[in-house]
């Protein structure tokens, strides 16, 4: 069955049949492709170009045509998003779609037979994961069911653990648990503490880990009695047990890899399953390394951009705006970031400002110093009670919590204040959940940042690229943007990735930090003062005290104790002054003044 939609909007006025042909060859897809169960078509349409719209469209057509047999399997990143959609293919007279959220799940798990039968489902990022792990119930979600689309990447879970962990698990038990706990954490403690040991710090190491089934049974057992007879009682300690020791499986049976510190895992189960057509719609998924590391089983198709961003203006702070380097720099960074964005403020502006989660409350701290702490707004920190952006003209939102929001798409300026790295071994991690292979003998060695290895260094770029590109686009989401963007990096590379995902993107300005070129200059300074005089400055200075004449070269050698004369006067510095203060014979050196 094929689908001819009609589009009246702005970016259909702006450029025409080439976009009423994209998003109508994005409903061919659905309705006219076949995959297989083992496949999945990805399609990189860009960011902001109504490709969730165009979705609920073709859904919309779908619900009310009798003749249309096929049903749907969306998944979307968060359930406000499933319950939007639902709202706008729903009418009141035919009511053939539900939106699974946790609220209503406690209904509908009782009523399976009438949930297959909806046309139409809607779940989240989060269920779609969970389905993963429960064969029974994704049969439910599944059976007879033809299309199933993806909206964004779907990010699997990465298990991590630590000393931080450890102790903070160790808190939560009860006194007479901990010896149990010990022992069974010793294989992990042990292995943190060799790696220490040996000042393996920054190496990327695979480990598969071993435990005797009954230590980690028994430990399990006795967790088990201590929340049946409510001997732990804190729900969220509860639920911090529950999901540590859930996890403790998974490092004992899964492949582990270590850096830093970090020991992390991943479920074996945790992969893409999918129906008769798969369609996994990823503005990012022609840099994003994850699709090109199964090639088998992902089909990148890519989209051209259309959206001409030529009124925009692109900035980049020549900065290496990595954690670690922004921690090194905190105090200078943020101070002067804050007086960079203020200074850059018009007032008509709305700014968003995106940083990793745990510099959202260094900048704020600077940002209320210089503008009004009612104007600026830190996005969600405790989603039940903090809340909604509102009006302000300053908002602070942090990487992984805005693909699939649209609460800046009026926003008049983006600031990138920090590369959205995450830690070294979860790449790898992110190979395991999308390219059904195992690490092996795989080199997983770090150089100058980036891994050796080109599949995991494809992942690494790819995913920080995908995270910058993706916030860029959280604002001046329309058929003409005008936006001005701030993007804090020195990668090169990143920054072109990024930007070849935009039309018409050209940069505007490099922006040097005040403070950085201080210390440049302090150092060079420190660095000229500290330099010890070699045997070229002693000779010149020698002979810039000479009287006009001419001087035996053996004689000045000796005098300043000179091994090798001619590699002196050969050099650069000595040739600057050739011909000027002096000139070189055989065996002479004569002073022209």
């Amino acid at each position: 069955m094929s689908i001819q939609l009609k589009f009246n909007d702005k970016y259909a006025e702006v450029y025409g049949k080439k976009y009423t042909d994209k998003m109508n060859y994005l409903a061919k897809i659905i309705m006219e492709y076949e995959t297989g169960e083992n496949e999945f078509n990805v399609f990189n349409f860009e960011a902001g170009l109504g490709k969730s719209l165009t979705v609920d469209k073709v859904l919309s057509e779908c619900t009310v045509d009798w003749d249309n047999e096929k049903k749907f399997l969306v998944v979307k990143r968060f359930n406000d998003e499933s319950v939007r959609s639902l709202e706008y293919i729903q009418s009141d007279f035919l009511q053939n779609s539900v939106a699974i959220t946790h609220e209503n799940w406690k209904d509908w798990q009782y009523k399976l037979d009438e949930l297959q039968r909806q046309k139409v489902i809607f779940i989240s990022h989060q269920r779609y994961i969970a389905l993963c792990e429960d064969d029974g119930l994704r049969e439910v979600f599944s059976k007879d069911r033809d299309i199933l689309i993806v909206d964004e990447k779907v990010n699997f879970p990465v298990y991590t653990y630590n000393d931080k962990r450890y102790t903070d698990i160790f808190k939560m038990v009860p006194n007479g648990l901990r010896d149990s706990l010990v022992k069974v954490c010793k294989p992990l403690n042990q292995f943190i503490e060799e790696q220490q040991a040996f000042k393996n710090t920054n190496k990327v190491l695979t480990h598969k880990f071993n435990i005797h089934p009954a230590t980690l049974k028994n430990f399990t057992n006795e967790i088990q009695i201590a929340l049946d007879n409510l001997t732990i009682k804190n729900l969220d300690e509860r639920n911090a047990i529950i999901g540590f020791v859930n996890e403790l499986q998974l490092f004992y049976s899964s492949q582990c890899v270590y850096n830093s510190g970090n020991i992390s895992t991943y479920n074996p189960k945790h992969r893409h399953w999918g129906l008769k057509n798969n369609i996994i719609l990823d503005a990012s998924g022609q840099i994003d390394g994850v699709y090109s590391c199964n090639p088998n089983k992902y089909r990148v198709i890519q989209q051209s951009r259309i959206v001409d961003h030529k009124e925009c203006k692109f900035n980049i702070v020549k900065f290496n705006s990595s954690k670690t380097k922004v921690n090194t720099f905190s105090e200078q960074y943020f101070k002067e970031m804050a007086q960079r964005i203020i200074s850059n403020k018009k007032e008509s502006d709305a700014v968003l400002i995106v940083a990793h989660k745990d510099f959202a409350e260094k900048i704020y701290k600077q940002l209320i110093q210089l503008h009004d702490e009612e104007d600026i707004w830190i996005d969600k920190r405790d989603k039940k009670n903090d809340e909604d952006y509102a009006i302000q003209s300053i908002a602070i939102a942090w990487y992984g919590n805005l693909i699939g929001k649209n609460w800046a798409e009026n926003f008049t300026q983006c600031w990138l204040i920090s590369t959205p790295n995450i830690p070294f071994e979860q790449y790898l991690i992110h190979f395991l959940h999308y390219s059904d292979d195992k690490i092996g003998n795989k080199s997983t060695d770090v150089i100058k940042g980036r891994y050796k290895n080109q599949f995991f260094s494809d992942i690494q770029r790819g995913y920080i690229a995908s995270e910058m590109y993706q916030s860029l686009k959280r604002i001046q989401r329309n058929a003409k943007p005008k936006g001005e963007f701030f993007i804090a990096c020195q990668d090169a590379e990143i920054i072109n990735m990024v930007l070849s995902q935009i039309k018409n993107a050209e940069i505007l300005n490099i922006i040097e930090l005040d403070f950085v070129k201080q210390i440049q200059e302090e150092k060079e300074k420190q660095k000229q003062e500290n330099r010890k005089p070699d045997q070229v400055d002693r000779f010149i200075e020698y002979i810039m005290k000479l009287e006009k004449g001419r001087y035996k070269k053996s004689v000045i050698a000796n005098e300043l104790k000179i091994s090798k004369i001619n590699r002196v006067l050969s050099d650069v510095r000595t040739k600057s002054i050739l011909n000027k203060k002096l000139m070189i014979h055989t065996r002479e050196i004569e002073i022209l003044r």
